[in-house]
């Protein structure tokens, strides 16, 4: 962790001079890291004579004499490339930000095995939101970290769903950490820091602009293995995310839609240039099978004693109701065998069928989206 004063100083200073984050990032490492970089600029002005340095040094001294009275909260953390704690997936991309602002209580969860980006249209319609719903729900169950961008629409839902099911969540913003945008979605960013984390590359006090937007989504492309879009029109931001993505060697992958819409345009066409097409969460490239036994019995009460394939279908119905063939393709269990299991957990009363799909009995079922 970094002192947090010195970083938003030299973060400051660097754009006011127009520093390129490659340079930032080139800075810091001839430095020997941020703590540093005054002693490090002022001995190359010293020694080489340049006036580069020397007026990037004042630049720097210059923006802590005037954050020097104001407080920040002790969430607030800094991290700069040679941080143990920087995300490990961003520093494999062509040009990882030289310093990040981060606040949460979990955001080691972007160091985890599989990390999913999952991101849409600010006008979802119905479909878009179930479908969101039912992927991030399952996707939460399982415990993936998911990263998205705080937007209205479906980056909300994505949070939200997330929250819901206990599962981690990230959002990389385009603004400073003191500067929510868009506005009304200040809760949510406040329940996101308490169980989850906010990213940034902007100063506090940074209002989000347009410009900020593309240098955001190439952050949330560069926290994930895959990013999966849920629904998009033609002319969605989205696809600049998917790009990102695509230039960092990450999984594109796209849920489709109505073709009378219009609304998934940017899906199809993704999935024409070769993403990934998504109906369910196995269809996900790379995502770990297994279940949280914690999440499964904090959803289910009553189902710690349940292992084997009866714990496997029941943290499936957790999630949302299924039919026999949809339990049957997640379990890889033969139809007869699946049909015997479901009589057995109905007896046992954990288990409701209703018009075909199956569920998880009394008041711990989810919700039907």
């Amino acid at each position: 962790m970094n002192d947090l004063r010195l970083a938003i100083a030299f973060v400051s200073a660097c754009s006011r001079l127009r520093v390129s984050n490659r340079e930032r990032a080139h800075l810091l490492r001839e430095a020997g890291g941020l703590d540093l970089i005054l002693r490090y600029l002022e001995g190359q002005a010293d020694h080489a004579g340049g006036q580069g340095p020397q007026v990037l040094a004042l630049a720097i001294r210059q923006a802590l004499l005037h954050i020097q009275g104001q407080s920040f909260p002790h969430s607030w953390q800094a991290l700069s490339l040679d941080d143990p704690t920087y995300p490990s997936r961003l520093l494999q991309i062509k040009s990882p930000p030289a310093i990040l602002f981060v606040s949460g209580q979990d955001f080691d969860c972007l160091n985890q095995a599989f990390v999913l980006a999952l991101i849409g249209s600010r006008r979802p319609s119905v479909y878009g939101i179930e479908v969101t719903r039912a992927l991030a729900g399952e996707l939460a169950g399982r415990e993936i970290p998911l990263v998205s961008g705080g937007a209205r629409g479906i980056d909300a839902l994505v949070h939200r769903t997330a929250l819901e099911k206990n599962g981690p969540t990230v959002a990389v913003l385009a603004n400073g950490l003191d500067r929510p945008y868009p506005p009304e979605h200040k809760r949510l960013f406040t329940e996101i820091e308490a169980r989850g984390a906010l990213v940034t590359e902007f100063t506090p006090g940074t209002a989000a602009q347009r410009g900020h937007f593309p240098a955001r989504n190439r952050i949330l492309a560069g926290l994930c293995d895959a990013v999966l879009v849920t629904e998009a029109s033609e002319s969605s931001g989205t696809l600049i995310t998917a790009g990102f993505a695509g230039d960092f060697g990450r999984d594109v992958l796209a849920v489709p839609g109505s073709i009378l819409s219009g609304r998934s345009r940017s899906c199809h066409s993704l999935i024409k240039d070769g993403a990934g097409l998504i109906e369910t969460v196995d269809d996900i490239p790379g995502l770990p099978a297994s279940v949280s036994r914690s999440r499964l019995q904090a959803a289910i009460p009553g189902t710690t004693e349940v292992s084997g394939p009866d714990g496997l279908i029941l943290s499936l119905l957790a999630n949302r109701p299924r039919t026999l063939a949809d339990l049957g393709a997640a379990t890889g269990l033969d139809r007869q065998t699946l049909a015997y299991r479901m009589a057995l957990l109905r007896k046992d009363g954990l288990v409701d069928l209703d018009r075909g799909l199956y569920s998880v009995s009394g008041p711990a079922g989810p919700a039907v989206f």
